[in-house]
């Protein structure tokens, strides 16, 4: 049997609550559709391996924690102030679910593929901003579905967290 291969030119990450999955929609340069599922188990394996990509990546004067909370707002910033439509759901597009995921340098940057072992491998390739834009989306989902966010470094997961200050203590 030959595998079937699937570029990723971009997608939507969503929550299955159902399932208690992520559900990624994605599409091809073609247009054609696929439907991936991403356990919680393999996401929290997966999260780890973006953070070291990430963190490895940093080549500023700052501490890295600093340079990348600062990329980070960055990129959100952005993508706010420009939202891309999401790849729609197909209604008969069926899913498959991702048992492997496979991290490989790539000229670009870092290639992401996803395959069930037997019969697909979906790939995409994450620049170095792709890969902090991945590990956001992600978080956004762990966040929906209620999971842990023990994976995620402060410069991933401090967006929208508000720190108290008692009265008095700022001049």
């Amino acid at each position: 049997m030959s595998q079937t291969i699937f570029i990723i030119q971009t997608f939507t990450m969503a929550s299955d609550f159902d399932e208690d999955r992520i559900r990624i929609h994605a599409v091809d340069p073609e247009g054609a559709f696929q439907a991936i599922f991403i356990t919680r188990r393999l996401a929290g394996r997966f999260v780890p391996l973006l953070v070291t990509h990430a963190e490895a990546q940093v080549k500023a004067a700052i501490p890295a924690d600093l340079a990348l909370s600062f990329e980070q707002e960055r990129l959100r910033l952005n993508r706010d102030d420009n939202p891309q439509p999401a790849v729609e759901s197909l209604p008969d597009a069926a899913p498959w679910l991702c048992r492997t995921i496979h991290l490989n340098a790539h000229p670009e940057g870092l290639q992401w593929t996803m395959t069930d072992d037997a019969a697909i491998d979906a790939h995409m390739v994450l620049n170095e901003e792709g890969v902090r834009t991945v590990l956001d989306v992600l978080l956004i989902t762990y966040r929906a579905l209620e999971w842990s966010e023990q994976a995620f470094p402060e410069w991933v997961s401090a967006r929208g967290q508000v720190s108290v200050v008692a009265p008095g203590s700022l001049n």
